[in-house]
């Protein structure tokens, strides 16, 4: 019964391939695990980040007094009282510090006793009617310039450590009193030092508020997002490492690169992302000028079918005086390291052929084929029992001619589209801009889903704050 029944199911299959003419195999089994990749190496990218400071800096000189008094009275001997009037604060950023300058006017009450008494009054009286004298009174007031320096690090959790100096006190119009004969601007020199050097710390602290990590933060979390590039899919930057180098400074500017450690990938498919990395404490790693990436492209094989089925769909060709017309073909998957080919076909005969090849990618010419294509073992089985006339190199050699692919014409469309895509991102108030210089395929890999295509690319990127 047993053996009555296996050959009535082997008779039913071979009538129904004579009365159809369709041919039918079974599909290859595709591998279950990703097949392995090479280990991606960590690629560098410098991005330059301007600060503008003038918020900072208008803070700063919101926070210092306009004026300044001071006084010293003395029964014997010379007592004075002052009062400072500081124009608005120069600020000019110059290379690793910020040095500004503080135009003023003053005017000066001096009164000058030689000898004292304390004979009638605790307090003591001069012996002699004292002598007044002043400067910037009842005249134009005096004038004096006081000059700063700041200097700037960033500590290793993002904060901005500012040491800032009082440089000097310029009297440019000298107090000499004559009638006593007392050169007044060396003691409004040191009694104006002293006020203006507390300041130091004031300016130390508004000039700290300067947020720099909540700049690096939305950076990270900008290369930390896919960035949609339109019909090539989305690019995951993937950072994993930051360093900020050196501030320098120009005008109102501060200038400081961003370096990243990062392994992108671009796919044409959206990733699922469970939440963006946190932020990671400053490294030491460092790299040179601009940025040279090391991707990976993930390309769906729907999208590789297409192209595919565009080179071969229509063509016929002639087997042992019977037509054979190829409809499309698919990628059907992928497994130890070749990808599996469904392809329909017409003519004599009609239905479905399994093919598969192994990918090989010519760096020079930036090309892929599959010379090695062949019948898959279960559509063999089935051409041999149905219709051996098709199991031929024929079929073989027209796809691996129709299955050579120059990926140069892709390589200038991601180009031209990544050069777009970046300089219209713009997350919060940061806006991305740069160039991709040049693209160059590295190397293939088939996965199940998608053939992953390794490339190096280089350029210039750099954030607007």
């Amino acid at each position: 019964m047993i053996h009555f029944t296996k050959l009535f199911s082997s008779i039913s299959i071979v009538l129904l391939f004579s009365s159809c003419g369709s041919i039918k195999p079974d599909a290859p089994v595709n591998e279950v695990a990703e097949l392995p990749l090479l280990e991606q190496p960590l690629s560098s990218i410098v991005v330059p980040i301007k600060i503008n400071l003038s918020p900072y800096f208008k803070e700063t000189e919101n926070s210092i007094p306009k004026k300044f008094t001071g006084k010293e009275e003395n029964c014997e001997g010379v007592s004075f009282s002052y009062i400072f009037y500081r124009d608005p604060i120069l600020f000019n950023g110059q290379k690793n510090a910020l040095s500004f300058e503080v135009d003023g006017k003053y005017s000066l009450k001096i009164n000058y006793c030689p000898q004292c008494t304390s004979l009638f009054d605790n307090q003591g009286n001069c012996v002699i009617p004292r002598l007044y004298a002043s400067c910037g009174i009842n005249e134009p007031l005096r004038k004096i310039t006081v000059g700063y320096k700041t200097k700037l690090n960033i500590t290793p959790d993002f904060k901005l450590k500012a040491e800032t100096s009082l440089q000097k006190v310029e009297i440019k119009d000298p107090c000499e009193i004559t009638v006593f004969k007392y050169d007044a601007s060396k003691t409004l020199k040191e009694e104006i030092t002293k006020a203006l050097k507390d300041l130091e710390k004031v300016i130390d602290k508004e000039i700290g508020n300067v947020d720099i990590k909540s700049q690096a933060l939305d950076a990270w979390k900008m290369l930390s997002d896919p960035i949609s590039l339109g019909n090539y899919g989305f690019l995951y930057a993937n950072p994993s490492k930051i360093n900020l180098d050196e501030l320098k400074f120009s005008g109102n500017y501060a200038h400081i690169e961003l370096s990243l450690g990062l392994k992108p990938i671009l796919s044409t498919n959206l990733i699922p992302q469970k939440s963006n990395p946190p932020l990671p404490k400053l490294s030491d790693f460092t790299n040179s000028e601009g940025f040279n990436l090391t991707m990976d492209i993930k390309a769906n094989y729907d999208s590789l079918s297409h192209l595919i089925t565009k080179e071969i769909n229509g063509k016929e060709i002639e087997i042992k005086g019977k037509k054979v017309i190829f409809e499309s073909i698919k990628i059907h998957g992928a497994s130890n390291q070749k990808i599996n080919f469904e392809i329909a076909f017409s003519g004599k005969k009609k239905g479905i052929l399994y093919l598969t090849g192994t990918p090989v990618f010519n760096k020079e010419t930036q090309t892929i084929s599959f010379p090695d294509i062949e019948f898959d073992v279960k559509t063999k089985s089935a051409l041999l029992k149905s219709a051996k006339w098709l199991f031929n190199d024929k079929i073989t050699d027209a796809i691996k001619t129709n299955t050579v692919f120059d990926l140069t014409p892709q390589i200038i469309n991601i180009k031209e589209t990544l050069n777009k895509q970046i300089n219209a991102t713009k997350i919060k108030d940061i806006t991305l801009k740069g160039t991709i210089k040049s693209i160059q395929l590295e190397n293939i890999y088939p996965s199940i889903n998608d053939l992953i295509i390794r490339v190096n690319s280089n350029g210039a990127i750099y954030l607007e704050l």
